[in-house]
């Protein structure tokens, strides 16, 4: 019979400890990375939005223009004032605006919802254009926000607020 005093290996406490010290390790890495991965979230979001902006600028000029369709009956997705109008997500998803499926903005509950709201601030030689933006993603929303959006506006999504243009909205 062999006996166990050549036999080379770890013993099961030494096992335990380097189990125990990789737990922390493990513990102490991801309460460090979720943060960040929140905050990449956040910005990547806020990013959308900016972009969001810009497309109903866009949006504006084509309508200017005659090339944007009107729809027939204002809507939660269109409304026009004198100098204000309200253009949805869902609006510029229709129109090939937003560059992404349209299934993210329609449906019983759509992934995104949102408006933009654009008031044209005339001064009898230019116009310049006052954009604010509501909107939410399944995880964050930002609520009447004017200018750029910044990582500090966004919060975490709460099912309240009126993502749907307004008669209101234009007025």
């Amino acid at each position: 019979m062999e006996t166990l005093k050549n036999k080379k290996g770890f013993t099961l406490i030494e096992l335990l400890a380097v189990i125990v010290v990789l737990a922390v390790v493990i513990a102490i890495g991801t309460t460090a990375i979720f943060p960040m991965v929140n905050n990449i979230r956040k910005g990547a979001f806020v990013n959308e939005a900016n972009i969001f902006v810009g497309i109903a600028s866009d949006a504006l000029t084509t309508y200017e223009i005659g090339g944007l369709k009107e729809p027939t009956e204002m809507n939660g997705d269109f409304q026009k004032g004198t100098n204000k109008y309200c253009l949805s997500l869902k609006y510029l998803a229709e129109n090939g605006l937003i560059d992404k499926d349209i299934k993210y903005f329609t449906g019983e509950k759509p992934e995104y919802e949102g408006k933009i709201i654009i008031d044209t601030k005339n001064d009898g030689t230019t116009s310049r254009y006052e954009y604010t933006i509501t909107m939410h993603n399944e995880s964050y929303y930002i609520n009447n926000i004017t200018g750029t959006v910044e990582n500090d506006d966004v919060n975490d999504y709460e099912s309240t607020g009126n993502f749907a243009c307004t008669s209101s909205d234009v007025q």
